[in-house]
């Protein structure tokens, strides 16, 4: 059954894809594009077996374009580690883009092998970092810290004890 229906996801997926670039060259974007990359894996952590990414229009969110990575089973088609993966996903997204004919300007993210791979496709393009990759470090480390200053002073010694069971 899956392998009869990867089929038509496939193309209703692409189908879906079109679309959205059509919107963008419609608009007069295809020169100046932002858009937005995820990479996202079925299970956290450098031993993922499966990894996907998708490149975004900024302006309507849609799909654009999207690849999927797998090391086991029918098409497999990645051997090394998760983290290597996205920075492939990147290129090869990249590469499609340049093949139609787009010119982006800008894209959002945050991770610095995928910030290299954009430079040397788009070096005119800028990258703007995603405020929700830069905000959750920044505000985990900054509540944690709290905890660890207050507990210097014997205040919250408690809360300080229960906080950092969650930080490693």
């Amino acid at each position: 059954v899956v392998v009869w229906l990867g089929e038509h996801v496939s193309e209703l997926a692409e189908w879906s894809c079109q679309l959205v670039r059509e919107i963008v060259k419609k608009r007069g974007d295809k020169e100046r594009w932002k858009t937005t990359f995820d990479g996202f894996y079925l299970t956290r952590g450098f031993h993922s077996n499966n990894s996907s990414a998708t490149l975004h229009d900024y302006e309507s969110g849609g799909i654009a374009w999207y690849t999927h990575r797998t090391k086991r089973g029918a098409g497999h088609n990645w051997k090394g580690t998760s983290g290597g993966s996205e920075g492939d996903m990147f290129n090869e997204l990249m590469e499609k883009v340049k093949l139609a004919g787009c010119n982006i300007a800008v894209v959002v993210g945050k991770d610095t092998s995928i910030n290299a791979i954009f430079c040397r496709h788009f070096p005119d393009g800028i990258i703007t970092y995603c405020s929700n990759h830069s905000a959750k470090p920044l505000q985990k480390d900054s509540f944690f810290f709290s905890f660890r200053i207050l507990g210097q002073f014997g205040r919250f010694s408690a809360a300080s004890e229960w906080a950092s069971q969650f930080h490693s």
